[in-house]
């Protein structure tokens, strides 16, 4: 079977005026070992309707360039944007398209789906070029202006006007490409760039802007649904903690877009539970390396979701809480004024969080935890389990995150609802840990334990955000004045009640918990053979 090349590139976006600059920038041109050029270019996006190729990580592209015909497929890995293989080839005059590449697996996935191919994205750039080089190391600099256009439909069937039935969004990045050298160069470019240009890392490809703006109004700031590596039981831990990694960074990344340019809720919610699924991922995999490189990297992580924490109580405590407890019973004088506090406290605390997002350090951040899943550098540190295959370290990882969980809920002072944070915290990660390895085990053993696990979190979950609801009605009240204080005191009596529901239903859902066996324990797990801890 006939490999491609591996394109390893980092790509940056910005304002357009931003990236148009960086071509004259004096960091970048000092850089420089050839003049640089420019260039038209225009590329040409196939699929099926039914997005046969994208659903196996294919993406096949015809480019014209200088006169010729250009065909490109490039197949996905973890690392999005960043990492893939790819096969190019010029096509001759009268040659037919698609062109077999060499590997089994493409070349079949394009036989079968030959006569249902279409266009379904366009992409037109001016592009300046210029080879660079840094440490030891040479580069391609690319700067991209222009601009990707998707549409629904089968637009050559369609006619002319078919590409109307869909939507453009404007191309301004700057991508460093990878050529000779040390890897590592690659990404302490990035770090160079960062600190001397208003950029933010980027890990979407074209078609992906393409077909976000083809699919209408806001999908270019969707926030998908965490796509998890596909996994060998059989392959080395530390094989799976890469993964992961890589894939954890690419969704940090991809999260920026919608909470920096639409300040919307949903982008604050999910970059902190992305940082807490990289915490966790570090945590379950920390005895396979011996270094502690990956959790200073956690510690960054979590500073930066306390800084994002207050936005995030906010955004609940406006846009749910309020409407709840008003809507169900009835809204006490005084409401307005807490509320319009409450808005004035989130206005403030998004500004923070925006801050924190879009300073270089994140970007320093988001490099970091990028590199440790493309280059890996604690790989050189792994010890004997993590070497060994994954389905022996699972359970072994699972046992110990489940004896925290019940080391918490055995400390828990049952007559302090607060005290209940650290058995939610504890089932988070377990739930984590479960998430992130369950894939090795049948849907059908693991389903019964994950239920009950969700429930115990649910009750949990309720209780927290009762608890934060009151301390939040106590802070907005007391900026508004005496009779905004007392609808305070309404919305807190109300949580506090529905706290105390909420309490009850966590000890039901523990001894429901408690008595359902693991699902890595289960006789049709893959390994039974290990130490319990």
């Amino acid at each position: 079977m006939a490999r491609g090349a591996f394109e390893l590139e980092l790509k940056f976006t910005g304002a357009p005026q931003d990236i148009a600059n960086l071509q004259r920038a004096r960091f970048l041109t000092a850089l420089a070992i050839d003049e640089g050029h420019w260039a038209r270019l225009r590329s040409v996006y196939f699929d099926t309707l039914d997005e046969a190729l994208a659903r196996e990580g294919v993406a096949l592209r015809l480019r014209e360039e200088s006169g010729r015909r250009i065909q490109t497929v490039k197949r996905a890995t973890a690392a999005g944007a960043i990492v893939r293989e790819e096969f190019e080839c010029v096509l001759e005059e009268g040659a037919a398209f698609p062109q077999p590449v060499g590997d089994d697996d493409i070349d079949e996935l394009l036989r079968d789906h030959a006569g249902a191919l279409t266009e379904i994205a366009e992409i037109r750039v001016d592009r300046w070029t210029q080879a660079a080089k840094f440490g030891a190391s040479e580069f391609e600099i690319a700067i991209d202006h222009g601009s990707a256009h998707g549409w629904r439909g089968d637009r050559q069937g369609a006619g002319q006007g078919a590409g109307a039935d869909g939507g453009a969004a404007p191309i301004a990045e700057i991508e460093i490409e990878f050529k000779r050298g040390e890897m590592a160069d690659l990404f302490n470019f990035g770090r160079l760039l960062a600190d001397n240009a208003p950029v933010r890392l980027s890990a979407r490809t074209k078609l992906e802007t393409a077909r976000a703006a083809g699919a209408g109004a806001g999908a270019i700031y969707k926030i998908d649904k965490l796509e998890k590596p596909e996994i060998d039981p059989d392959a080395p831990s530390v094989e799976a903690l890469q993964a992961m990694l890589a894939a954890i960074a690419v969704r940090i990344i991809n999260i920026q877009e919608p909470l920096l340019d639409l300040r919307a809720a949903r982008g604050v919610h999910q970059m902190r539970v992305a940082l807490r699924r990289f915490r966790a991922i570090e945590r379950t995999f920390r005895r396979v390396i011996d270094t502690d490189t990956l959790y200073a990297l956690t510690r960054r992580a979590r500073s930066i979701a306390h800084a994002l924490g207050p936005a995030r109580d906010l955004d609940v405590f406006v846009n749910e809480t309020l409407p709840d407890v008003f809507s169900r019973y009835h809204t006490p004088p005084g409401a307005a004024d807490m509320r319009a506090n409450a808005e004035a406290l989130r206005a403030a605390a998004w500004a923070n969080a925006h801050a924190v997002i879009a300073d270089k350090s994140f970007t320093h951040f988001t490099l970091d935890l990028l590199e440790a899943g493309v280059l890996a550098p604690w790989r050189a540190h792994a010890n004997n389990l993590g070497g060994g295959p994954l389905h022996i370290f699972a359970p072994i990882a699972l046992d110990r995150a489940l004896k925290r969980s019940r080391k918490a809920e055995a400390a828990m002072d049952r007559n302090e609802l607060a005290a209940r944070h650290p058995l939610r915290i504890a089932l988070k990660k377990q739930r984590y840990a479960a998430q992130m390895l369950g894939s090795l085990y049948p849907r059908e053993t693991r389903k019964p334990y994950m239920r009950v696990l969700s429930r115990l979190q649910s009750a949990l979950g309720a209780v927290n955000d009762a608890v934060v609801a009151q301390e939040l009605a106590e802070e907005t009240g007391a900026g508004a004045g005496k009779v905004a204080m007392r609808a305070a005191g309404f919305v807190a009596g109300f949580k506090a009640a529905e706290a105390e529901a909420a309490a009850a239903e966590i000890d039901r859902a523990w001894e429901l918990f408690d008595k359902t066996p693991p699902f890595w324990r289960e006789e049709n797990a893959l390994n039974t053979d290990y130490p319990l801890s």
